[in-house]
């Protein structure tokens, strides 16, 4: 019996699983961080390039009804450039200046980031993010 007590004492056959256990929350903790880092990232990314380039292409109206109706139908269409962006999430608010010094246009797009690995992560590091806007402003 003794010898069977210090044999497993001194027996190292379930080390590895044992570090495998301690180790493994941290990696996976580690590697959700980064897909939600990830995913974060490009939504601010694309939706601040989807902006920019909506309020350039606005620039070939003459005038402010024709500008905001170019950039409500860049940001419709731009379903095969920006693969990343779901259009039922995304909520949009054109505003042209007139009659300012210069003229100018202002796109901002809100992301609605319920249902991404985004709000998981939100939810479960209490940071109660839920939407992501960016914009960009055009001067004529």
């Amino acid at each position: 019996m003794k010898r069977t007590a210090r044999h497993f004492l001194k027996g190292e056959d379930g080390a590895t699983a044992v570090e495998f256990v301690l180790v493994l929350p941290i990696l996976l903790s580690m590697v959700f961080g980064i897909i939600c880092f990830g995913q974060y990232f490009a939504i601010a990314n694309s939706l601040q390039q989807l902006a920019a380039e909506a309020a350039r292409y606005s620039a070939i109206g003459i005038t402010t009804t024709e500008r905001e109706n170019l950039a409500n139908a860049f940001i419709t269409n731009a379903g095969a450039r920006f693969t990343f962006l779901g259009q039922d999430k995304m909520a949009r608010t054109i505003t042209t200046f007139s009659g300012t010094d210069p003229d100018g246009i202002q796109v901002s797009l809100s992301y609605d980031l319920q249902g991404s690995a985004v709000d998981v992560a939100s939810g479960f590091l209490g940071l109660e993010l839920t939407t992501l806007t960016r914009s960009s402003y055009l001067a004529y």
